[in-house]
């Protein structure tokens, strides 16, 4: 393999914008860009390289390849309704009283503590 300056630089750029990571596992990242599209991209910007090259450097820096599927939803749980008409009850009766309200939206508990962005 011939050493190009600018390929892992142009790689490293590219990838900026298409890597993702799970939120719940540090150091867990993909691209859902493919092989062949990293290097026809990496190609326009001047610096040409092969997917074996392309798989290379996704391994050499800890990037994995995933495709973007569209999930299955559970569909409505028949007490939702009821869920949010307590809900507003609550907050009628708290905010009556002048007390404070604080909504929170949580799919997740964990228990490693939150990492410094």
């Amino acid at each position: 393999m011939v050493h190009k300056p600018t390929l892992e630089e142009n790689f490293l750029r590219l990838l900026a914008e298409f890597t993702a990571g799970d939120p719940m596992r540090e150091g867990v990242l993909w691209t859902n860009l493919s092989r062949c599209e990293i290097s026809r991209r990496l190609a326009e910007m001047g610096t040409s390289a092969s997917r074996y090259t392309v798989r290379k450097l996704l391994k050499k820096h800890g990037l994995g390849q995933r495709k973007t599927r569209k999930k299955k939803t559970l569909g409505a749980h028949p007490d939702r309704d009821a869920q949010f008409q307590n809900i507003a009850r609550l907050k009628a009766a708290y905010m009556a009283k002048e007390e404070p309200v604080i909504s929170i939206d949580s799919k997740k508990v964990t228990t490693r503590p939150p990492r410094n962005i």
